[in-house]
C-alpha cells in the first residue's frame, strides 16, 4: 500500500472542528487528518467559544445547538448530564447557556471521536498556515506553517470570521495610544479599563450586547455610548419555540418579492398565534436558495439598504440581555447614538469622537476614555490581516466575490479559482461561504456543511482505497 491519504483542515475553531469530527466518524479507511489552529486557547473553540467575557451566552437556545444533524438534542442532554449542577436555573431546550460550556461540549465530542477512530492519524498543529502551494513531484498540496512544509491530498479552509474592519483612518488610530481596541475578540478586551471610565462602542449588534452586559456584570459605573449608522439593537428571542412551516409561493428574485413572501408568512403565523421570531426561524432552510436566486443588483440593494434591519430580526439576543440593556438605558448609563462617523482624535489622554447624527448636518462630539470596535467580522479578505487568504487571492487560487462578503464557492463549498476553475480537492466551511450561501456563520449551517463535506471527501477516499487494494498498490 502507498502513503496514507492526508487531509489538512486549516482553522481549528467551530467550522474546522466540526469538519474534523465528521471526518473521524465517517472515514472507514486509514487516513491522516491534520487540524491547524494558530492559537492553543482557541483550539476546538475559535473566538466564539473561548471568550473571557463575564457574560457571553449563546444567542441560540440549547435545543438547537447539537453538532449532529441526526441527534438534535445531543447538546441539551450533554448539558443536563454535565452542567446542570453548576447552573443557576433549570436548563431546558429553550435556555441560553454559556458559550464556554458549548466550547467544552465540542471539545469532548471531538476528543471522543478521535479516541474511537484508531485507524486515523489525527494530528493538531498549533501554528498559523501562511501559504499553500502545489508540489507537482508529489501531486499534493504543500502547506506552509511555522516554517515547516507538509503535504496533503485534500484541503479544507475553515478560517472562521476575520476581525472587524478598521472604522477610522490609520493616522487617527495611531495617536490614540492604547485607548482604541480594534479587535473585541482578543484575550482580554477590558484590560486596563477602569470601572469609572466612559466608553464608546462602535457597532450595536450582538458583540456589543455581550460587551455591555459583561461590563455591567463586572461593576462598570462609567457611561457607555454605543454608535452605529442606524442605532438599531438586536431584537429579543421569544421565550419558547413554536413550530411553523414557511411556504414560498414563487421564486423571488427581487427584494420586494422576497419581503412580500415574508410578510405573507408572518401574517399566516399571526393568525395561528405564532410569533414572528418563529416565522423567521422557519425561513432559515430556504434563505440560501433565495439568496442564490437574487440578482447581484438585488443583493447589493439588500446590503446597502436593508441588511441592518434584517439582521436585528434574524440575529436576536437572549431575553435576559434585552432586559439588562433596557435597564441600563433607563438608568442613563447606556446611550445609543446613530449617524455617520466624522473622525476621532486623542486629546489630553482622552478620545474625542465626532459624528453627524442621523438626519442632521451638524456635527456632534463625545469625549470618552476608550473606544472598542464591535462592528462585526470583515469579509474583505484583501484588507484583512490573514496572510493565507491574501496569498490565495493574490495567486488566483481563490476569488473574492463582487460584494466582498466572502469568496466564490461551489455547491459543496468547492474553492473556485479566479479563472472560474474549481481548485481540485479544496473546500471551504463556514463564513468563507457567506457570499454563496448567505446563511453560513451559525452552527446550524456549519454542522450541515461540515457533515456534507466530510461525507463527500470520505466517499472519494474510500473509493480510491478500494481501487488501490484491488490492483495491489
Amino acid at each position: 500500500m502507498g502513503k496514507l491519504v492526508s487531509i489538512a483542515i486549516i482553522g481549528g475553531g467551530a467550522s474546522g472542528t466540526l469538519t474534523a469530527l465528521h471526518l473521524l466518524r465517517k472515514l472507514n479507511v486509514p487516513a491522516r487528518i491534520c487540524l491547524f489552529e494558530k492559537r492553543q486557547k482557541a483550539l476546538y473553540r475559535g473566538n466564539a467559544y473561548s471568550s473571557p467575557l463575564l457574560y457571553e451566552p449563546l444567542n441560540v437556545p440549547a435545543g438547537r445547538m447539537s453538532v449532529f444533524n441526526h441527534l438534535p438534542d445531543d447538546f441539551y442532554y450533554w448539558l443536563k448530564n454535565k452542567r446542570q449542577a453548576a447552573a443557576d436555573i433549570e436548563i431546558t431546550k429553550d435556555s441560553f447557556v454559556s458559550r464556554r460550556w458549548y466550547g467544552d461540549y465540542i471539545t469532548e465530542r471531538i476528543s471522543n471521536a478521535a479516541e474511537q477512530a484508531s485507524h486515523i492519524n489525527f494530528q493538531i498543529v498549533t501554528d498559523e498556515v501562511t501559504d499553500v502551494n502545489f508540489d507537482t513531484t508529489q501531486d499534493a498540496y504543500a502547506v506552509l506553517s511555522g516554517g515547516n512544509i507538509q503535504l496533503f491530498n485534500y484541503l479544507v479552509f475553515a478560517t472562521g470570521n476575520e476581525p472587524p474592519a478598521e472604522v477610522f483612518k490609520p493616522e487617527e488610530t495611531a495617536g490614540l495610544n492604547g485607548h482604541y481596541i480594534r479587535n473585541p475578540w482578543i484575550t482580554d478586551p477590558f484590560k486596563g479599563i477602569i470601572g469609572s471610565e466612559d466608553l464608546l462602542i462602535i457597532g450595536t449588534g450582538l458583540t456589543m450586547v455581550d460587551h455591555v452586559v459583561s461590563l455591567h456584570k463586572r461593576g462598570h459605573t462609567g457611561k457607555i455610548f454605543c454608535f452605529s449608522r442606524n442605532g438599531y439593537l438586536p431584537l429579543p428571542h421569544t421565550d419558547a419555540h413554536q413550530n411553523f412551516v414557511f411556504e414560498f409561493n414563487s421564486q423571488p428574485k427581487q427584494l420586494h418579492d422576497v419581503f412580500s413572501e415574508v410578510r405573507k408568512n408572518v401574517a399566516v403565523a399571526g393568525r395561528k398565534n405564532i410569533q414572528w421570531q418563529n416565522t423567521l426561524d422557519a425561513m432559515r432552510g430556504k434563505t440560501s436558495r433565495i439568496w442564490k436566486l437574487m440578482s447581484l443588483d438585488a443583493r447589493q440593494m439588500f446590503l446597502k439598504r436593508l441588511r441592518s434591519f434584517w439582521e436585528i430580526h434574524r440575529h436576536r439576543m437572549p431575553p435576559l440581555s434585552a432586559e439588562t440593556l433596557s435597564a441600563l438605558v433607563e438608568a442613563g448609563q447606556l446611550q445609543l447614538l446613530s449617524g455617520r462617523s466624522a473622525g476621532v482624535e486623542s486629546t489630553n489622554g482622552k478620545v474625542v469622537f465626532r459624528y453627524l447624527p442621523k438626519g442632521s448636518k451638524e456635527a456632534h462630539s463625545i469625549t470618552v476614555h476608550r473606544v472598542i470596535n464591535c462592528t462585526g467580522p470583515s469579509g474583505d479578505y484583501l484588507k484583512s490581516d490573514n496572510s493565507l487568504l491574501k496569498n490565495m487571492l493574490n495567486k488566483g487560487w481563490m476569488k473574492q466575490d463582487d460584494l466582498k462578503i466572502g469568496i466564490v464557492t461551489g455547491v459543496r463549498g468547492e474553492i473556485i479559482q479566479n479563472n472560474g476553475v474549481v481548485l481540485q480537492n479544496a473546500f471551504s466551511i463556514g463564513p468563507l461561504r457567506k457570499a454563496t450561501e448567505w446563511e453560513s456563520t451559525a452552527i446550524r449551517e456549519i454542522r450541515m456543511q461540515a457533515e456534507e463535506t466530510a461525507a463527500y471527501i470520505s466517499s472519494r477516499i474510500e473509493l480510491n482505497h478500494e481501487v488501490m487494494v484491488e490492483i495491489g498498490i
